[in-house]
């Protein structure tokens, strides 16, 4: 029999640093490892279809024709045990449960041309990239388990370059920001926060303009794709090379006992993305993660709102925003509910960029959000909410606000409560802009109806590097995060153009040098 092994695309990568993974991930805590089979279900074992566990051999084939079988059957379960199976893309069939047991993985081949999508799909709107395609695909699929205690390996260290500094294991004896000014060389600024954790992070892209060629990459560990009643439960993500669990255009799916390890400097890992998908719960999983732990977001490419989004009972340790809506938002997003989390950061420095991060700047209407009973240590910033029109669909200029998304979308009824943060590092940040139309008058998108109470943050106390500018800039085109608008003048929440802003019960211990004023408000209105 002809036997076909891997082949590095890029054999000189795959390089693994202390700092890379969270060691003490309590994988006891959220996996099962004595689940049995489901019962009653006739069962697909891959190794009857030609699969072994040896090193780097290649179990596409048997994979694909086990999942075959089962769907000519009507169903079953495809099961995965006794090793690690090494192959390219495989897709699950409706009225399927794929178990991988214990003690086994299924692990991505480190030849791209074996992950990319046969046709052309780009799987999110990321620009300048060499993404499609994914690992595993759930796709026009329904009632679809993915379970049993094992673990899907992406082998992402494959797919990008070598970081340009090492995992940094001591903190930082300063905490400085970049200023406005600075923007256009933003990420390469020595001594900020943002440059920290830039250095440290693996592209895919020459990030760098050093003439390095832009490496492909499949975007996603697993991709869930127009497809309802799709549970995941008792499995481990490991590894992704870009997206870990991507949820799109889906209705009707539970993801619960979930563990997440990637490595936390693959750029693009995000734990699980829901895009433009209804009716989703996120229970009771650890996500570890380079980029966005838990992210929502709804481009235009969707054409869909989105509603009824529940995540509880989660960890999530991440370099970037642990929790967060957008960046890509063009289409409504609304109901969602964000409960009884953990956030930190408890090994590598600086911390994460974010703790809560809810952005509008595309055009999409967020509304009606509830996050509560949130613990945070080590997340720069607890709390980020920003309005803006960065307009990446590049809609046309209007004289009618509303017209088109031009001038960008709304934020409104958001509920923030309960939140208690340790050793941030920067002061929370809530606004919307105003700016002017061609003709000379005044466009002004407050964010409206926000309360924040029960808000009880601890500073970092370290050395602080702090330039207030002059006036403070509307940040209307720019890509939203909290770690970008340089200084201002709070150390506990800076609020602009709001209308109806409650704050209940605020304490921020800001840094013993500290020389600014707990709360700054700018052309706030209805305020308590």
């Amino acid at each position: 029999m002809y036997n076909t092994y891997d082949i590095p695309t890029y054999p000189e990568l795959g390089n693994i640093y202390p700092g890379d993974y969270y060691e003490a991930l309590p994988y006891d805590e959220f996996i099962d490892k004595n689940q049995k089979l489901p019962e009653g279900k006739k069962v697909f074992d891959i190794r009857d279809f030609g699969a072994r566990p040896e090193k780097d051999l290649l179990n596409t084939e048997a994979f694909l024709k086990a999942a075959a079988a089962c769907e000519k059957a009507g169903g079953g379960v495809i099961l995965v045990a006794g090793g690690s199976y090494c192959m390219g893309t495989v897709y699950i069939p409706s009225n399927t449960t794929l178990f991988i047991a214990a003690d086994s993985e299924i692990k991505a081949s480190r030849n791209v041309d074996l992950l990319l999508a046969k046709e052309k799909e780009q799987i999110d709107d990321r620009k300048g990239e060499s993404s499609e395609g994914a690992f595993v695909r759930v796709k026009n699929a329904e009632d679809v388990t993915i379970t049993g205690g094992g673990r899907i390996n992406g082998s992402g260290e494959w797919y990008v370059y070598e970081p340009r500094e090492l995992p940094a294991l001591v903190p930082f004896e300063t905490s400085r920001l970049p200023r406005r000014d600075q923007a256009k060389e933003i990420n390469t600024i020595p001594g900020t926060l943002r440059y920290y954790y830039r250095q440290r992070i693996r592209y895919s892209e020459d990030k760098y303009g050093e003439g390095k060629p832009n490496l492909n990459r499949p975007a996603a560990l697993v991709w869930v794709q127009d497809s309802k009643n799709v549970t995941l439960d008792n499995i481990i993500l490991y590894d992704s090379m870009s997206w870990t669990l991507h949820i799109e255009c889906c209705e009707n799916i539970i993801v619960k006992n979930m563990v997440i390890d990637d490595n936390r400097h693959v750029a693009n890992s995000d734990g699980v993305d829901i895009n433009a998908s209804d009716n989703v719960l996120v229970d009771h999983c650890f996500i570890s993660c380079a980029d966005d732990g838990i992210v929502i977001k709804n481009p235009i490419r969707t054409g869909r709102a989105m509603t009824h989004v529940h995540v509880k009972r989660c960890t999530v340790v991440t370099v970037m925003n642990a929790f967060k809506i957008g960046t890509e938002t063009a289409n409504d997003i609304s109901d969602i509910l964000v409960e009884n989390c953990t956030f930190c950061m408890p090994d590598i420095y600086p911390g994460s960029v974010s703790g809560i991060s809810l952005e509008s700047c595309d055009g999409t209407n967020l509304s009606d959000v509830i996050i509560r009973n949130i613990t945070m240590d080590k997340i720069s910033c607890p709390l980020y909410i920003c309005l803006n029109k960065r307009n990446r669909y590049n809609e046309p200029y209007t004289d009618k606000v509303g017209e088109n998304r031009y001038w960008g979308g709304s934020i409104k009824n958001i509920r923030i409560e309960n939140i208690h943060a340790d050793n941030a590092e920067v002061p929370a940040i809530l606004t919307g802009y105003e700016t002017t139309k061609k003709d000379g008058s005044v466009v002004r998108r407050p964010l409206e109806n926000i309360t924040v109470t029960s808000y009880h943050v601890i500073y970092r106390d370290n050395k602080e590097i702090i330039e207030i500018p002059e006036m403070f800039d509307e940040f209307l085109e720019d890509y939203p995060e909290s770690n970008a608008h340089g200084d201002v003048d709070a150390y506990g929440i800076w609020a602009r153009h709001i209308d109806n802003l409650v704050l209940e019960d605020i304490n921020v211990v800001p840094r013993s040098c500290n020389t600014r004023k707990a709360i700054c408000l700018y052309d706030v209105n209805n305020k308590n």
